[in-house]
This record gives C-alpha cells, sequence and structure tokens, in this order.
C-alpha cells in the first residue's frame, strides 16, 4: 500500500503555535514554542556535540555525533532570539537568557518542577500568566529573595515572542539550511488507502551543492521535502531508517562509488547524466534515465510517474 507522507515541517510547528496562541490553548502553545529552539539550534549549530573529558567525540547508536542540545539550544537563543524578548528596543537585555529559557523548557516539558507552587529547593521559580497585558507580565523582570530567583512569564507573550524569533530565522536561512531534517514523519492514512502521495520525501544526489540546490527548486511543486546529499555514504548514514520514494542521482556520484550504486538499483532512480547511452536499463530496475540539460518540467513528470 502507498503511504501518504504528509510530514509536519518546522513551519507548520511555528504556525501551530500560534493558532494555539489564538485558540487560548495555552500548555500547547508553550509546550510547542519551546520546542523551537531545539530544532533551531540543531540545525544553525551542528558542530557543537558532547565529549568525553579527554575530548574525544561521543557517538551514538548510528555512529553519528551526539547532539549537545542544551548548549545548541541556548546559544541559539542567545544569537538569534534575545532581541525579541526585549521589553523594550532600548533594552541592553533581554527579559529572559538562554540558559533560563533551557531550564524552562526541561522543567516544563519533563519535570514539572521550579514553578511557584513547588516547595522544592530549586534556585529558580518560575512564575507562568496569562492575561498579563502587553508586555511579558508587567511584572518585575527577576525578583530575588530568600536565595532564590523568580521568573515572570506571560505565556502569550512568550510564544508570540518565540514564534517571530524562529519565523526570523527561518527567513534568513532556509535557503542555505535543511529544515526538512527536522520534519515530523506523518502519515494520511484516508490517502493511503487511496493509493496516492503527497510530499513524498526526495533524495538529491548530487556533488555540487549549487546544482543540487537548483534541482531540489524544481521539484518544489511535486514535494516540499527533498534531502540533499554528496554522496551515498552521506546518504546512508544520515537518513537513518527513512526511505525516500524517489533518488534523483548524479551520474558523478555513481561513479566515485560504484558498488553502492549496484546494490541500489532496485531503489526508484531518476539518474542525471550526460552520457546515456552508458546505462543499460532492465524491467528489474526502477530506473529512469534523463540525458542533461535537462528541463525542470520533465524531472517533475519523471517523478510523478513514480508517485502514480
Amino acid at each position: 500500500m502507498n503511504r501518504a507522507n504528509v510530514s509536519f515541517t518546522f513551519l507548520d510547528r511555528v504556525t501551530e503555535v500560534e493558532f494555539n496562541i489564538q485558540d487560548g490553548r495555552w500548555q500547547s502553545a508553550l509546550a510547542l514554542a519551546l520546542t523551537l529552539p531545539d530544532i533551531c539550534g540543531g540545525i544553525a549549530f551542528p558542530d557543537i556535540v558532547k565529549r568525553y573529558r579527554d575530548g574525544r567525540i561521543m557517538l551514538d547508536r548510528q555512529k553519528n555525533p551526539t547532539r549537545d542540545v542544551g548548549a545548541q539550544y541556548i546559544r541559539w537563543f542567545d544569537e538569534y532570539a534575545s532581541d525579541f524578548f526585549k521589553i523594550s528596543s532600548e533594552d541592553e537585555t533581554p527579559y529572559i537568557c538562554g540558559e533560563r529559557c533551557w531550564q524552562l523548557r526541561c522543567e516544563y516539558l519533563h519535570q514539572n518542577k521550579g514553578f511557584f507552587n513547588d516547595e522544592n529547593s530549586n534556585q529558580i521559580h518560575f512564575h507562568l500568566g496569562i492575561n498579563c497585558g502587553t508586555s511579558v507580565c508587567q511584572l518585575d523582570r527577576q525578583e530575588i529573595r530568600n536565595g532564590s530567583t523568580d521568573v515572570r512569564i506571560d505565556i502569550e507573550q512568550f510564544c508570540i515572542r518565540m514564534s517571530r524569533a524562529a519565523r526570523s530565522y527561518y527567513e534568513a536561512a532556509h535557503k542555505e539550511k535543511d529544515f526538512s531534517l527536522y520534519n515530523t514523519p506523518v502519515l494520511d492514512f484516508i490517502q493511503a488507502g487511496q493509493g496516492t502521495r503527497t510530499n513524498p520525501l526526495i533524495t538529491i544526489l548530487c556533488a555540487d551543492p549549487t546544482y543540487a540546490k537548483g534541482l531540489s527548486m524544481a521539484v518544489k511543486s511535486v514535494s516540499a521535502q527533498t534531502l540533499i546529499f554528496s554522496s551515498i555514504e552521506e546518504a546512508r548514514k544520515k537518513l537513518g531508517k527513512r526511505n525516500p520514494v524517489v533518488w534523483i542521482v548524479m551520474d558523478e556520484v555513481i561513479k566515485e562509488n560504484e558498488q553502492e550504486w549496484k546494490k541500489s538499483r532496485k531503489r526508484p532512480i531518476i539518474l542525471l547524466t550526460g552520457k546515456p547511452q552508458k546505462y543499460f536499463q532492465s524491467e528489474q530496475d526502477k530506473l529512469t534515465v534523463l540525458t542533461l540539460p535537462i528541463k525542470p518540467e520533465e524531472l517533475r513528470t519523471a517523478i510523478r510517474q513514480y508517485l502514480q
């Protein structure tokens, strides 16, 4: 059965925060808003990873470097979101910093501790409020008493400001950064039962990053989900368990690793080459050979044939 892929994108998540704000669904809005720096931090600072005391990089089960999520989160907030959390444009510092936001995220999503009604010994207590007015609660920024710090936050204003920060970062970075790596996989089972696919995952294997981005733009009307890799090894490492519906492959990638190419002949592949006579197509192969230079509509038509 064809599975209809309607994965949630980064902008879908931001939009859902905004819808929850409009509907007054404060818990949902805050929970989603607090995850936005998780995604943005991973995109902006992929080189910030966890290390052992001797400096060696920690690896996960797939042998990839392990993200230092907290460090990525805090740095992204401080560099890209902090200006949106200044009550006045004249303020030198934001109402809340990246470290405090990370703490709020962990306590709200995982522990539900550190709030004003919690009598534990935490040094930081967050006071969440609604209907506080136009500022972030119009209360003292941070009040220190009895050795602890009270941070007051208006949920609506916090979520609005975080959404604006996330959209601003997306607009500045989406042409250079691959936000689709953080899509949430979702299947539409009604469409799946009808044998249709929407927004399928398409992988582009191309050593030239500029040309690869051009290919991605050419197929955007077919699918907003495209991943770009410079080699089969990189694709295999980063895709994990995800299975692209279609592979768009430049022939120079094949030359670099002939064995991997032979293993991949059962995958739906659109091969772009200047010498199509070199490639033999059998009925067992899910292979379409297109001659360079290629017209965008020709490429889109070849993709749609695999989706039917």
